[in-house]
């Protein structure tokens, strides 16, 4: 069958969720059986994050991020969006995590209003998570502390499900 890829590379933002939600739509519209998202992003947008993270939680077809090809990152909001995919997987070489808020455009924010965001990402992305059988406690270090890691370690501290060279590998290790 037919697996659609769609390209999340660069910011998230307005422009990059709409793409996405729309790749998520046609795949459900078409009974695709599964559609994996090609990620490479520093982050972005936390509105655009969470459009798309209501997407993939509440669509039928199942959703694989795939964190690559090496030398890719999912950091920040692309995190968060790769803990919530039905499968999370890296290629080697590839990192995830650093998903402390920031302001958008350098502004400054009060420490309250600052602790109310972090606190806010924290549980959202330990709730996602945990429902997707991840490490959850992680998932809210990478928020808390801006931590990132490697491939491997994902895997090894239950992060991501499996490391996978590329698109083709990723497809032969999920079928069937």
């Amino acid at each position: 069958a037919d697996i659609p890829v769609v390209e999340l590379d660069g910011v998230v933002h307005a422009v990059t969720a709409a793409h996405v939600v729309q790749a998520i739509d046609r795949a459900d519209a078409d009974g695709a059986p599964l559609l994996v998202i090609r990620i490479d992003t520093p982050g972005g947008l936390d509105s655009s994050m969470r459009q798309i993270v209501d997407r993939m939680l509440n669509c039928r077809t199942p959703v694989a991020v795939f964190v690559g090809p090496s030398g890719a990152r999912a950091a920040s909001a692309g995190f968060v969006i790769a803990v919530a995919a039905d499968v999370a997987a890296m290629a080697p070489g590839t990192n995830i995590g650093a998903a402390h808020p920031v302001a958008a455009g350098g502004k400054e924010i009060d420490k309250t209003m600052s602790e109310k965001v972090v606190n806010d990402m924290a549980s959202y992305g330990r709730g996602i998570a945990q429902e997707k059988g991840r490490n959850g406690e992680w998932v809210e270090r990478a928020v808390r502390e801006s931590v990132s890691i490697t491939a491997e370690e994902a895997l090894d501290k239950k992060v991501i499900d499996l490391v996978a060279a590329d698109l083709d590998d990723l497809l032969k290790q999920l079928d069937g």
